[in-house]
């Protein structure tokens, strides 16, 4: 999964929540990552919003993709979520937010284990 900022508004990822979703013990690993191009995103979602009064989101989150995005640099953190019910959950002091910059992105890939999981975050969308 990856999340790309719009061309106008920074994002700050406050909290990263992911469970496992599997009937039977594995390790996962999941890394979060910031990424770069990536070829006709796809298996879009619509993200939710916090406050009902705000407009929708400019950002993009997508699931598939045709070429996968490169993953730069240092991992940001590594998730290790049981799949039978494992929870591991990052939730940011404020302050200490994950920033994406404009047109940047951030993706979350498994490293490790092939159970299935849910990822659930909270995103700010910075107006600029």
């Amino acid at each position: 999964m990856t999340i790309k900022a719009s061309a106008s508004k920074p994002l700050r990822i406050s909290v990263v929540d992911i469970k496992g979703m599997d009937s039977s013990s594995s390790v996962n690993e999941i890394v979060m990552q910031r990424s770069s191009g990536g070829t006709t995103g796809g298996g879009a979602i619509t993200p939710s919003k916090v406050n009902p009064s705000s407009v929708s989101a400019s950002f993009n989150v997508y699931t598939t993709w045709s070429v996968q995005p490169t993953l730069d640099g240092e991992v940001l953190w590594r998730f290790g979520p049981n799949a039978n019910g494992g929870i591991d959950k990052d939730v940011a002091i404020p302050g200490w937010e994950w920033p994406v910059p404009v047109n940047g992105q951030v993706s979350f890939r498994s490293v490790t284990g092939t159970g299935n999981v849910t990822i659930n975050l909270r995103i700010e969308e910075i107006d600029g």
